[in-house]
């Protein structure tokens, strides 16, 4: 008999056909591995408890209150067939058919989010609830591939081979526009369309979830906007403009200028993003953030596991682990890039006898703290009553500084020996500091604080998240052109575009003989 834990075998799925594995190994290294499940299952269709479950996605992500439902479909184009017919053949296979599971999922989700099962025989439920449909907030992407090198030879010129994205198209209409999307189902429900190369890329960029769901909500925002007409050349296009527009320090698209309804972005923005020296500079900057990505999949393997031991103020105690660990995974890259170089420093600072802390108070509120507490560890000592000695300062930590900065609302807590020594282990701690605390709580704390040595005098270890600490260190010039098309002139499509830019180019070749 099996003794995995549910978690274990939520793992344990790797996606049933080879566009589906790729589409798992893409999201756990995105999304990190406690919150991608891939082929879950209702328990529709079984009657009595016998039978298979009916798989409702391909993949789900689910994060606090956000879920993000995958479907994958890998279709062959017919090259040998006028695309008037191969498109919607192709169309309502690969990108219709996507659409009615990803609603029908998520109907199923918001009614009966209880019945989920990440095996076909429903008999073990998915390990993290489903948010309450009040409060859940999801997103539909229809993964489809096969089409790309049929998208790159219609449209020529060097073409991406990525769909155009036509907020004109709703439903039916797409079958008239070959390479095309819009809103596939009919009541503009939003589903995000991506194929295999502006899936990997948006992945690839966007390797948090907090910052892939804000380019999703962003992007709906954005293309949804009512009476204003988008004809775009390519999701990688719209995530070029994306990248590059900063508006107080957050990520966004152009603003519209009133009076116009219609927009239409250059072709050529993602290849001079990739190759931008401030992308390059991004990500030579980013790499010590992945220290953070690693410390929660470590941690994590202890919680599928079923072995991770929970603290509260050094007793042993039952704890949310995933709730801690989501609170790491929250943060965007940028804010990882922060804390794990203090982190780092932390976890190297070891004087004999002498413990280390290192607070970060992070976010625009400057809601959320971080203690990293190194302590280390002596031979003579036992080592539970170490580990329970540590723990017990790390919530003093934790919990004193809502005493000293009361727009505190919660404090997370990393407790470790430090590098140098050749053993060490990891205590997690999530504090909510909502509650207020009467006297006796109060005064308890504080002789707490004092026994401990926590917080008595002002600390040069106090850090806060630095607004001047930008994402990309060489920052981008204002956008480029961006065409916006009032009513007498409608947006150009791809073909178009290149016709005039080759136009232009042998207008200016003829300008420069005629000198």
């Amino acid at each position: 008999m099996s003794t995995s834990t549910p978690w274990q075998k939520a793992a344990e799925a790797q996606g049933t056909t080879e566009s589906e594995q790729v589409l798992a190994r893409l999201a756990r290294k995105a999304f990190l591995s406690l919150w991608s499940y891939p082929n879950v299952y209702s328990d529709e269709g079984r009657a009595r408890g016998k039978g298979d479950g009916k798989e409702l996605v391909d993949l789900m992500v689910v994060f606090g209150n956000d879920v993000l439902l995958f479907s994958d479909k890998s279709c062959s184009f017919q090259l040998d067939v006028d695309v008037k017919v191969a498109w919607p053949r192709w169309y309502k296979r690969a990108i219709e058919k996507s659409a009615r599971q990803l609603a029908g999922a998520e109907a199923f989700l918001k009614r009966f989010p209880g019945r989920v099962f990440v095996d076909k025989s429903c008999q073990t439920k998915l390990p993290v609830a489903i948010p309450d449909a009040s409060v859940a907030r999801y997103f539909l992407i229809a993964v489809t591939r096969g089409g790309h090198a049929a998208a790159a030879r219609h449209f020529g010129g060097g073409s991406s081979g990525s769909p155009m994205l036509n907020s004109s198209l709703v439903g039916h209409a797409h079958h008239h526009h070959p390479f095309e999307v819009g809103f596939p189902l009919d009541d503009r429900r939003f589903v995000h369309v991506l194929d295999e190369v502006t899936l990997e890329a948006l992945l690839d960029e966007l390797d948090t979830l907090p910052d892939f769901v804000d380019y999703l909500a962003c992007k709906e925002r954005f293309f949804g906007r009512s009476g204003l007409l988008m004809h775009i050349p390519g999701e990688e296009e719209l995530f070029a403009w994306y990248m590059r527009t900063l508006e107080d320090g957050q990520h966004a698209f152009p603003d519209v200028p009133a009076g116009f309804d219609g927009i239409s972005f250059a072709e050529g923005e993602w290849d001079h993003y990739i190759q931008s020296p401030q992308r390059a500079a991004k990500r030579k900057a980013d790499e010590g953030s992945y220290l953070w990505d690693s410390l929660i999949e470590y941690q994590a393997s202890y919680v599928r596991a079923g072995t991770a031991v929970g603290h509260s103020g050094g007793e042993a105690s039952e704890v949310d682990h995933e709730r801690i660990l989501r609170a790491l995974a929250s943060e965007s890259r940028l804010a990882r890039r922060q804390l794990a170089k203090h982190l780092r420093h932390a976890l190297w600072q070891g004087e004999p006898g002498k413990k280390f802390a290192r607070m970060f108070i992070i976010g625009e509120a400057r809601a959320r703290a971080y203690v990293f507490l190194v302590v280390p560890n002596s031979a003579e000592e036992d080592y539970q009553a170490y580990r329970k000695m540590r723990s017990a300062t790390l919530f003093a930590y934790c919990a004193g500084l809502k005493l000293k900065y009361p727009q505190l609302v919660e404090a997370i807590g990393i407790a470790s020996e430090p590098c140098t020594e050749v053993f060490a282990s990891q205590d997690f701690m999530y504090v909510d500091l909502t509650e207020e605390m009467d006297s006796a709580q109060v005064k308890n704390l504080e002789e707490a604080m004092r026994e401990l040595d926590v917080l008595q005098t002002p600390d040069e270890n106090l850090r806060y998240g630095r607004s001047r600490e930008f994402e990309f260190p060489i920052p981008f010039a204002s956008p480029r052109e961006v065409r916006r098309d009032g009513p007498s002139g409608p947006p150009m499509n791809r073909a178009e575009r290149r016709r005039m830019a080759r136009d232009r180019r042998r207008a200016a070749k003829r300008s420069g003989k005629a000198k």
